[in-house]
């Protein structure tokens, strides 16, 4: 099983290296099984509220890994 990883407070040039772009592909993958997906975001540009609902939309499993400030990790499963 694949373990993926997006930081959402990584910002690069193209519409396809978008963020929530990339966010959307990887957590197909999760949704088809084909493995995890941890998240690193900062609160104040996509609230874990955000991040708990797309899993609740998907039917995923969704856990807090860390908590530190605005910066959080999570982690997205079937």
């Amino acid at each position: 099983m694949d373990e993926y990883f997006i930081d959402l407070r990584e910002k690069k040039p193209g519409c396809t290296e978008n963020p929530v772009v990339r966010l959307t592909q990887l957590l197909a993958r999760v949704e088809e099984g084909r493995g995890t997906l941890r998240v690193t975001s900062d609160e104040k540009e996509v609230p874990l509220k955000v991040l708990e609902m797309l899993a609740d939309k998907r039917n995923l499993k969704f856990q807090v890994i860390e908590k530190n400030g605005t910066k959080v990790t999570v982690v997205y499963s079937k």
